[in-house]
């Protein structure tokens, strides 16, 4: 049967600031009655949050309105799409699809691992660019600090991920999948 999981990453969130912007979502959604405070998951970087009074407000499906809750996941982190989706990383300055070339990413995904910074050239446009600004097909991946994850639930309502972008002041990239 397996997990859904989407996840709401913050794509500008610096590694000194996003313990400080994971409590403030935290408190937002407690404030709001969306989440309640949730169990010790003993994790490091991982709050997480059960349905609050106000769940209903991040779907708009009501037949499954049960759910895992929410995790604030803070700290350097991969967050992934569905697997089965794959998708190639696009420049953000020229939109080219970069086919070909994943030694290269590679590279540099392990790169930002290890050390929180990696730049991959276009080959396209020649730019250098960082590589949590590159965007993937099918939202594969994001390269960040902070993301918001929810776990099997039905779909968060696009309305919620915008009051959730506002919350965070930055950009954000919806990742989903099932393993």
């Amino acid at each position: 049967m397996g997990s859904t999981f989407q996840t709401v990453a913050d794509l500008e969130a610096t590694a000194e600031e996003a313990e400080a912007l994971g409590e403030r979502v935290g408190a937002w959604l407690v404030a709001e009655g969306i989440a309640a405070p949730g169990r010790d998951l003993s994790v490091p970087g991982r709050t997480a949050y059960l349905p609050g009074p106000r769940w209903s407000h991040v779907t708009d499906e009501r037949r499954y309105p049960e759910s895992d809750g929410l995790a604030v996941v803070t700290g350097r982190t991969v967050f992934f799409g569905s697997l089965a989706t794959g998708g190639s990383p696009v420049c953000p300055h020229c939109a080219t699809v970069v086919r070909g070339r994943e030694s290269a990413y590679s590279d540099a995904m392990d790169a930002w691992w290890a050390t929180g910074v990696a730049d991959v050239r276009c080959p396209a446009c020649g730019r250098e660019v960082p590589l949590p600004a590159w965007e993937w097909e099918n939202d594969f991946f994001a390269f960040a600090h902070l993301g918001i994850e929810h776990w099997n639930g039905p779909p968060l309502r696009a309305g919620f991920i915008a009051e959730l972008t506002s919350v965070l002041g930055h950009r954000t990239r919806l990742l989903a999948g099932r393993i």
